[in-house]
């Protein structure tokens, strides 16, 4: 019925790192195994790297005045499916990767995002910037971490990694009146507080999401090439949702580390809907589906990424949802967060949630009405994908961290208002 694979493993059981970096970690918002990845390791990364062009990722294109060519001067990506290649997947599961961020986020991880950087000689560095986005798959997650392996020294020639060490403790983030969780917006620390990450050719760094970072340009001769995956904890899912990777790269993990991916599918995410529940006087929940020619199904429907930000964010359904919202209920909703993807047939969808809070003005929702969640199996039944009932149990557990997702027509504006 559903599309996320078996995941055994919810709670975290690693003691990759020691008590001493995992202090370090917590304290400064990154820690750096050297020689944590061997130099058999490595040269196996770069022979997979060698026959995948950075074809399947993103362009960078903000510090460019044009789109560049590879391998001229510029920032290029070799991103998710290419993690199909076995000299390649391997460093996805490996134990010293996954048990450090295990130990790091407190919890079983999931590979969120698989991503190698090549900024190829005469390459534009990076300005400061963290990685907490509230419109991408990749960063939306509130827990969730990166794991950089470079290929080459990342030195003064190459182009160093700079950090600002304990700029990831914010106190703007907490729990309001809503269940998702709430970011304020981040401060920006002074330059000078900035240090050299010192990484070279085999060392791990495990960074927070919120850590502050940026990165120099590359006047060397040698390509500056390296892995930066990105895992999110198994019980903070993306607001935006998953990427999905698809069946090749399930199958190039070894059977018992299949876990680590959230979801895989060959089929496309081709729908959206909402749960929008409320919770009556008496406690109990309510769920606002709409009447269709099929009979009632929750709000929703045909499904495309967004292009106003185009870069990281496919999987991000949110501006089409928003489009049916306001055609069936006339409503304009501030942000929605990732509950699931579920079959529909020859494709999955992608189900978001929102509660209302009984502060809307009391009037009927045009094509919509309210079900009672014990009336959900009903409506399973009339729909013919039978999957509402199972969502609406993932909604209200609360030992899912959400957050609060947003288009990129928001973002663009403003991520992290509301």
């Amino acid at each position: 019925m559903t599309s996320p694979n078996d995941q055994p493993r919810t709670t975290h059981t690693s003691t990759v790192l020691t008590s001493d970096q995992l202090a370090t970690y917590h304290r400064d918002g990154f820690v750096v195994l050297s020689g944590a990845i061997s130099e058999t390791e490595i040269a196996r990364l770069e022979h997979g790297f060698s026959r995948n062009p950075p074809l399947d990722g993103t362009l960078d294109q903000s510090l460019t005045p044009h789109t560049p060519t590879y391998p001229g001067p510029g920032r290029y990506t070799l991103a998710n499916n290419c993690l199909k290649d076995p000299d390649l997947a391997f460093i996805a599961e490996h134990p010293t990767v996954v048990g450090a961020v295990a130990d790091a986020l407190h919890a079983a991880p999931r590979l969120s995002a698989f991503v190698i950087y090549d900024r190829t000689p005469g390459g534009a560095g990076i300005p400061p910037h963290n990685d907490y986005k509230r419109w991408r798959p990749v960063g939306s997650s509130m827990n969730w971490a990166f794991t950089i392996m470079p290929f080459t020294d990342f030195d003064a020639e190459s182009g160093r990694l700079f950090v600002a060490p304990g700029s990831h403790k914010v106190e703007r983030v907490h729990q309001g009146s809503e269940r998702p969780v709430c970011v304020g917006p981040p401060t920006t620390p002074p330059i000078e507080s900035y240090v050299d990450s010192g990484l070279r050719r085999g060392d791990l760094l495990i960074m927070n999401m919120h850590l502050w970072h940026h990165a120099e340009a590359n006047n060397s001769g040698r390509h500056r090439a390296g892995l930066f995956n990105k895992y999110a904890a198994a019980d903070a899912p993306p607001a935006t949702g998953w990427l999905v990777y698809d069946q090749d790269v399930y199958r190039a993990l070894a059977p018992e580390n299949r876990w680590l991916l959230a979801v895989s599918s060959d089929l496309p995410l081709s729908t959206t809907r909402l749960l929008l529940t409320r919770q009556t006087n008496s406690g109990k929940h309510e769920v606002l589906v709409v009447l269709t020619a099929k009979g009632v199904e929750l709000p929703g429907g045909r499904a495309e990424t967004e292009v106003a930000i185009a870069d990281w964010d496919k999987g991000n359904l949110i501006a089409s949802l928003y489009e049916h919202l306001r055609s069936q209920l006339q409503i304009e909703l501030p942000w929605v967060s990732y509950i699931g993807d579920y079959e529909e047939g020859e494709h999955l969808c992608r189900i978001y949630g929102y509660d209302l809070t009984g502060l809307g003005f009391p009037v009927p929702y045009h094509q919509g009405r309210w079900v009672s969640a014990d009336d959900m199996s009903s409506v399973a039944s009339t729909s013919g994908w039978g999957y509402e009932s199972i969502a609406l149990s993932s909604w209200l557990d609360s030992s899912v961290i959400r957050g609060k997702a947003l288009t990129q027509a928001q973002s663009r504006i403003n991520q992290y208002a509301y």
